[in-house]
């Protein structure tokens, strides 16, 4: 790869201090990184960056820096400034290196960054990774469960994962032992587009029992992570590699997790993020699956075959090409080599993702949707929301729907009707 000016300071600006959130509301007011830091910081004074307000442009009113946002980001800012040329050498020599292990990156303003990861409430500022990035035209489908897995889940995993890799669908897993391993293996031998989605530096192979497959992976996928090279892998990062997990896919499948699991995580961080969460049954007597039959006690969708998880996917890309969020068409047949896997329709009662969140819903859908998970309260919601609305715009909408009789209140929890 050739290091860019916006590499440079994609570069700084992680290396700046500033959190994840806040420079990522940086990000959504320029054009590149590099505009960053050519405003003046002392300029900084209101959330319009000192402009009057009808010259303000809208986007940055909408932001709502808060006073306590903006000192910090004057201060790491002109702190960043003043050492500018020793960060400019120090990014070139760090690129250098990685291009040195063939190791390529990508950040939120550049053209090969994963769209379905601006969809998430805090996208990753810059992604490491080996091989390729997953296509947008197709779609992607995350199979996660337990690390120390049954006979049936191997199984059951083996099978969805060639299945669904037949079917042109890119697999997303955290190449973890049990479940993980056992999908993108599989993948892996039908021919199919995977990708490994890390807790550590893509030139660190971890865990060792699957070091079979990191070089396989790259053949026709790719490994994934927001952790520089050579980070290690630590138990406090892998919560946030869960959210990658979730983010680059459309449906997240659970095959076998216990109730109280690592998997959960990724679960959670998927409904937050507006994706179709599905479940494979299994025995109730089994500890294993315990996870599984609970999520589809609660709504999620039954992966009884994989032809469940293909119509899923077909709604979704055939929805999202309506509302103009992917472009790709995902066909009522999904071609596999010479032959065709006909998708059925299946009946899939009490999906979890009952209606697709994209960035093109309007406010109160997104909160319906929410709702429709678990009950919440006006500050909850407006945590989950506060990067695109304000509490009065959340307020105006919880009245209108509790209006509609779309929602109820209940002391200070709202829930769906």
């Amino acid at each position: 790869m050739k290091i860019e000016n916006d590499d440079i300071y994609l570069y700084i600006l992680k290396k700046s201090g500033l959190t994840n959130r806040l420079a990522l509301k940086l990000c959504k007011l320029f054009k590149n990184c590099r505009a960053i830091f050519e405003i003046d910081p002392d300029q900084l004074l209101f959330k319009g960056f000192g402009m009057p307000s009808d010259e303000c442009p809208e986007n940055m009113l909408l932001l709502n820096f808060n006073d306590a946002e903006i000192a910090a980001v004057i201060k790491i800012l002109n702190k960043a400034r003043d050492k500018e040329n020793i960060l400019i050498e120090e990014a070139k020599m760090f690129y250098d290196e990685i291009i040195s292990k063939d190791i390529k990156w990508t950040g939120v303003f550049m053209d090969d960054y994963p769209k379905r990861l601006l969809d998430i409430p805090d996208p990753p500022m810059i992604l490491y990774y080996k091989g390729r990035v997953p296509k947008e035209d197709k779609p992607c489908v995350s199979i996660i469960g337990a690390r120390e897995c049954s006979p049936y889940g191997e199984k059951t995993a083996t099978m969805f994962a060639k299945e669904l890799s037949i079917s042109g669908v890119q697999i997303i897993s955290g190449l973890a032992r049990g479940i993980d391993g056992i999908a993108q293996r599989n993948s892996i031998k039908a021919g199919g587009s995977t990708f490994g989605v890390l807790g550590c530096g893509v030139d660190v192979i971890y865990p060792k029992e699957n070091d079979d497959i990191f070089n396989d992976i790259l053949i026709n996928g790719g490994l994934l992570s927001e952790f520089e090279p050579g980070t290690q892998p630590l138990r406090q990062y892998f919560p946030s590699r869960n959210r990658i997990i979730s983010g680059l896919s459309d449906i997240v499948l659970v095959v076998e997790a216990r109730k109280r699991s690592g998997t959960y995580i990724t679960v959670t961080q998927a409904l937050e993020q507006g994706r179709e969460v599905y479940a494979v049954p299994g025995r109730i007597t089994d500890a294993l699956s315990d996870g599984c039959n609970n999520l589809i006690a609660s709504g999620a969708g039954v992966a009884v075959d994989p032809n469940a998880v293909l119509e899923e996917l077909r709604e979704i890309f055939k929805k999202n090409k309506i509302n103009n969020v992917q472009t790709s068409e995902f066909k009522e047949t999904v071609t596999s080599g010479n032959a065709d896997l006909q998708v059925k329709n299946t009946d899939k009662k009490g999906s979890i993702g009952k209606t697709y969140v994209s960035v093109k819903e309007s406010l109160a859908e997104r909160i319906i949707s929410a709702l429709s998970y678990n009950d919440m309260s006006l500050d909850g919601l407006y945590l989950m929301f506060n990067e695109e609305f304000t509490i009065e715009d959340m307020s105006v909408a919880l009245i209108d729907l509790e209006t509609e009789g779309r929602i109820k209140k209940r002391g200070n929890k709202y829930f769906a009707n």
